[in-house]
């Protein structure tokens, strides 16, 4: 490994010369939070639909609810670990 350089993702700092470039970067900024947005809302669902079918005795209702949880605590790694995740891809190319 001697010499051998190790590439990281470029992240430059937004750049106005790139015709849209600013909007791009708006929206990429909207995107992400959103997508963490939408982690919570499914956890709070979640949490909803499991009480909610728990102390209604409704076993489809809380294992929906479980789902929910599960999808919302999915969507959060996947949100807060995608610098990583596209980092390690880059290198792996």
């Amino acid at each position: 490994m001697c010499g051998q350089t190790w590439a990281q993702v470029p992240d430059p700092e937004p750049d106005a010369s790139l015709p849209g470039g600013a909007l791009i970067t708006q929206v990429l900024g909207w995107l992400k939070y959103a997508a963490l947005a939408a982690a919570v809302a499914g956890l709070l669902i979640g949490g909803v639909a499991t009480g909610v079918g728990h102390f209604g005795s409704s076993y489809s209702a809380s294992a929906a609810g479980k789902k929910w949880v599960l999808g919302g605590i999915g969507a959060a790694m996947i949100a807060g670990l995608a610098h990583t995740i596209a980092t390690t891809v880059y290198n792996a190319t």
